[in-house]
Protein backbone atom coordinates (compact mmCIF):
# COMPACT_ATOMS: atom_id res chain seq x y z
CA UNK A 1 0.00 0.00 0.00
CA UNK A 2 2.83 2.29 0.99
CA UNK A 3 4.72 1.12 -2.56
CA UNK A 4 1.63 2.40 -4.04
CA UNK A 5 1.50 5.83 -2.50
CA UNK A 6 5.14 6.68 -3.01
CA UNK A 7 4.00 5.95 -6.72
CA UNK A 8 1.28 7.45 -6.55
CA UNK A 9 3.19 10.62 -5.32
CA UNK A 10 6.10 10.38 -7.43
CA UNK A 11 3.90 10.55 -11.23
CA UNK A 12 1.92 13.54 -9.36
CA UNK A 13 5.12 15.38 -8.95
CA UNK A 14 6.19 14.46 -12.47
CA UNK A 15 3.22 16.02 -13.62
CA UNK A 16 3.23 18.91 -12.07
CA UNK A 17 7.24 19.65 -13.15
CA UNK A 18 6.06 18.96 -16.78
CA UNK A 19 3.58 21.46 -16.87
CA UNK A 20 5.37 24.06 -14.95
CA UNK A 21 8.36 23.90 -17.58
CA UNK A 22 5.94 24.19 -20.43
CA UNK A 23 4.23 26.81 -19.10
CA UNK A 24 8.23 28.88 -18.41
CA UNK A 25 8.35 27.73 -22.30
CA UNK A 26 5.15 29.42 -23.31
CA UNK A 27 6.26 32.45 -21.43
CA UNK A 28 9.40 33.01 -22.47
CA UNK A 29 9.37 32.98 -26.66
CA UNK A 30 12.49 34.72 -26.62
CA UNK A 31 14.31 31.73 -25.79
CA UNK A 32 14.47 30.48 -28.97
CA UNK A 33 16.21 32.35 -31.20
CA UNK A 34 16.28 33.57 -34.68
CA UNK A 35 19.91 34.15 -35.98
CA UNK A 36 19.29 36.73 -39.03
CA UNK A 37 19.17 40.24 -37.43
CA UNK A 38 16.53 41.92 -39.53
CA UNK A 39 13.80 39.39 -38.08
CA UNK A 40 15.28 38.40 -34.62
CA UNK A 41 12.45 40.34 -33.41
CA UNK A 42 9.72 38.06 -31.79
CA UNK A 43 9.40 34.20 -33.32
CA UNK A 44 6.94 31.66 -32.79
CA UNK A 45 6.90 28.65 -33.97
CA UNK A 46 9.43 25.01 -33.94
CA UNK A 47 12.37 25.62 -32.12
CA UNK A 48 15.26 22.99 -31.38
CA UNK A 49 18.13 23.60 -29.12
CA UNK A 50 16.95 27.29 -28.76
CA UNK A 51 16.80 27.83 -31.92
CA UNK A 52 14.27 28.58 -34.65
CA UNK A 53 13.55 25.32 -36.49
CA UNK A 54 11.27 23.86 -38.19
CA UNK A 55 7.78 25.61 -39.60
CA UNK A 56 7.71 29.24 -37.95
CA UNK A 57 7.37 32.79 -38.13
CA UNK A 58 9.81 35.92 -37.52
CA UNK A 59 9.84 39.12 -37.16
CA UNK A 60 11.72 42.66 -36.85
CA UNK A 61 12.07 45.10 -39.44
CA UNK A 62 11.20 42.62 -41.71
CA UNK A 63 9.50 39.24 -41.40
CA UNK A 64 9.53 36.09 -42.63
CA UNK A 65 7.41 33.24 -42.67
CA UNK A 66 8.37 29.32 -43.23
CA UNK A 67 10.87 27.10 -42.61
CA UNK A 68 13.85 27.51 -40.72
CA UNK A 69 16.74 25.58 -39.54
CA UNK A 70 19.53 25.71 -36.79
CA UNK A 71 17.88 29.47 -36.46
CA UNK A 72 18.09 30.61 -40.10
CA UNK A 73 15.82 30.12 -42.95
CA UNK A 74 16.20 27.46 -44.58
CA UNK A 75 13.57 25.65 -47.02
CA UNK A 76 10.67 27.26 -48.67
CA UNK A 77 9.74 30.81 -47.17
CA UNK A 78 8.33 33.91 -47.67
CA UNK A 79 10.36 37.08 -46.51
CA UNK A 80 8.49 40.25 -46.66
CA UNK A 81 10.39 43.95 -46.34
CA UNK A 82 9.44 46.92 -44.48
CA UNK A 83 8.66 48.68 -47.93
CA UNK A 84 6.11 45.82 -48.68
CA UNK A 85 8.53 43.88 -51.45
CA UNK A 86 9.31 40.25 -50.96
CA UNK A 87 10.64 37.06 -52.18
CA UNK A 88 8.98 33.59 -52.16
CA UNK A 89 10.95 30.28 -52.94
CA UNK A 90 13.95 28.53 -51.76
CA UNK A 91 16.23 29.35 -48.81
CA UNK A 92 19.88 27.85 -47.50
CA UNK A 93 21.75 29.17 -44.70
CA UNK A 94 19.50 32.41 -44.38
CA UNK A 95 20.02 33.04 -48.26
CA UNK A 96 17.85 32.91 -51.25
CA UNK A 97 19.11 29.78 -53.15
CA UNK A 98 16.86 27.80 -55.86
CA UNK A 99 13.97 28.95 -57.65
CA UNK A 100 12.22 31.66 -56.04
CA UNK A 101 9.82 34.96 -57.34
CA UNK A 102 10.60 38.43 -56.45
CA UNK A 103 8.03 41.22 -56.06
CA UNK A 104 9.28 44.42 -56.68
CA UNK A 105 5.76 46.86 -55.11
CA UNK A 106 6.54 50.21 -56.84
CA UNK A 107 6.40 48.55 -59.75
CA UNK A 108 4.14 45.42 -59.11
CA UNK A 109 6.07 43.30 -61.08
CA UNK A 110 7.35 39.77 -59.97
CA UNK A 111 9.97 38.00 -60.81
CA UNK A 112 10.80 34.47 -61.03
CA UNK A 113 13.96 32.60 -61.18
CA UNK A 114 17.40 31.07 -60.21
CA UNK A 115 19.38 31.99 -56.86
CA UNK A 116 22.56 31.29 -55.50
CA UNK A 117 24.13 32.33 -52.01
CA UNK A 118 21.55 35.72 -52.49
CA UNK A 119 22.50 36.42 -55.89
CA UNK A 120 20.23 36.52 -59.26
CA UNK A 121 21.75 34.66 -61.51
CA UNK A 122 18.76 33.48 -64.22
CA UNK A 123 15.52 34.45 -64.88
CA UNK A 124 12.78 31.56 -65.79
CA UNK A 125 10.36 33.50 -67.91
CA UNK A 126 6.76 32.24 -67.64
CA UNK A 127 4.23 32.54 -70.89
CA UNK A 128 1.73 35.64 -69.67
CA UNK A 129 -1.55 33.41 -69.49
CA UNK A 130 -1.96 29.67 -69.41
CA UNK A 131 -5.08 27.76 -70.38
CA UNK A 132 -5.19 25.02 -68.03
CA UNK A 133 -8.46 23.03 -68.98
CA UNK A 134 -11.56 23.44 -70.98
CA UNK A 135 -14.17 21.19 -71.10
CA UNK A 136 -17.37 21.21 -74.03
CA UNK A 137 -16.08 24.98 -75.47
CA UNK A 138 -15.03 25.45 -78.82
CA UNK A 139 -12.76 28.14 -78.00
CA UNK A 140 -10.75 30.37 -75.30
CA UNK A 141 -9.28 33.61 -76.20
CA UNK A 142 -7.44 36.14 -74.06
CA UNK A 143 -7.02 39.91 -74.58
CA UNK A 144 -4.73 42.26 -73.01
CA UNK A 145 -6.35 45.56 -72.66
CA UNK A 146 -4.53 48.49 -70.74
CA UNK A 147 -7.14 50.79 -71.59
CA UNK A 148 -9.38 48.76 -69.11
CA UNK A 149 -9.35 49.48 -65.31
CA UNK A 150 -6.05 47.79 -63.63
CA UNK A 151 -5.97 44.36 -62.45
CA UNK A 152 -8.92 43.51 -64.08
CA UNK A 153 -10.32 40.36 -65.45
CA UNK A 154 -13.51 40.37 -67.38
CA UNK A 155 -15.30 37.51 -69.25
CA UNK A 156 -17.54 37.79 -72.61
CA UNK A 157 -19.03 34.88 -73.93
CA UNK A 158 -19.97 34.42 -77.37
CA UNK A 159 -23.50 32.95 -78.42
CA UNK A 160 -25.74 32.97 -81.21
CA UNK A 161 -27.17 36.69 -79.78
CA UNK A 162 -23.63 37.99 -80.11
CA UNK A 163 -21.34 38.87 -77.20
CA UNK A 164 -22.59 39.02 -73.60
CA UNK A 165 -21.64 39.33 -70.07
CA UNK A 166 -23.05 36.54 -68.25
CA UNK A 167 -24.76 32.76 -68.92
CA UNK A 168 -27.05 30.46 -66.80
CA UNK A 169 -25.37 28.98 -63.62
CA UNK A 170 -21.94 30.96 -63.75
CA UNK A 171 -19.29 30.62 -61.27
CA UNK A 172 -15.80 32.05 -61.13
CA UNK A 173 -13.33 30.58 -58.69
CA UNK A 174 -9.90 32.50 -58.04
CA UNK A 175 -7.34 32.57 -55.62
CA UNK A 176 -7.65 36.26 -55.08
CA UNK A 177 -9.47 39.39 -56.05
CA UNK A 178 -13.28 40.22 -55.78
CA UNK A 179 -15.51 38.22 -58.17
CA UNK A 180 -18.79 40.17 -59.85
CA UNK A 181 -21.40 38.48 -61.85
CA UNK A 182 -24.26 40.31 -63.44
CA UNK A 183 -25.38 41.64 -66.81
CA UNK A 184 -23.06 44.42 -67.33
CA UNK A 185 -20.24 42.89 -65.84
CA UNK A 186 -18.49 39.21 -65.10
CA UNK A 187 -14.93 38.93 -64.08
CA UNK A 188 -12.75 40.11 -60.82
CA UNK A 189 -11.71 42.96 -59.57
CA UNK A 190 -8.19 44.16 -57.75
CA UNK A 191 -6.58 41.20 -59.09
CA UNK A 192 -2.99 40.53 -57.61
CA UNK A 193 -0.98 38.31 -60.39
CA UNK A 194 0.10 35.46 -60.69
CA UNK A 195 -3.73 34.21 -60.92
CA UNK A 196 -5.65 31.25 -60.78
CA UNK A 197 -9.04 31.22 -62.08
CA UNK A 198 -11.75 27.97 -63.15
CA UNK A 199 -15.08 29.35 -64.66
CA UNK A 200 -18.17 26.74 -64.63
CA UNK A 201 -21.55 27.42 -66.49
CA UNK A 202 -23.98 25.79 -67.73
CA UNK A 203 -25.45 25.73 -71.52
CA UNK A 204 -28.06 23.19 -72.98
CA UNK A 205 -28.18 21.77 -69.32
CA UNK A 206 -24.27 20.86 -69.95
CA UNK A 207 -21.86 21.73 -67.67
CA UNK A 208 -18.77 24.08 -69.12
CA UNK A 209 -15.24 24.64 -67.56
CA UNK A 210 -12.23 26.66 -67.90
CA UNK A 211 -9.15 26.56 -66.26
CA UNK A 212 -6.46 28.99 -66.54
CA UNK A 213 -3.61 30.78 -65.20
CA UNK A 214 -2.31 34.12 -65.57
CA UNK A 215 1.26 35.51 -65.05
CA UNK A 216 1.58 38.37 -66.49
CA UNK A 217 0.09 41.10 -64.50
CA UNK A 218 -2.00 43.45 -66.89
CA UNK A 219 -5.84 43.78 -67.22
CA UNK A 220 -7.40 41.00 -69.48
CA UNK A 221 -10.46 40.73 -71.41
CA UNK A 222 -11.22 36.39 -71.66
CA UNK A 223 -13.48 35.44 -74.60
CA UNK A 224 -14.95 31.99 -74.39
CA UNK A 225 -17.07 30.03 -77.03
Amino acid sequence: MRTKLLLKTFFISLVVIICQDISIAQENPGSCKVLLESISGEYTGECKDGLANGEGIASGIDVYEGKFKKGLPHGIGKYTWEDNCYYYGNWKGGKKSGIGSLYEDHTQKITKGLWKNDVFFNEIVEPPYELILKERVKGVYFFEDNTKTPHQIEFVFNSAKGPIRSVPGLKIYSNNGQTEVDRMFSGIKNVTFPLECTVEFVVKEMRRVVKFKINKASSWKITIR
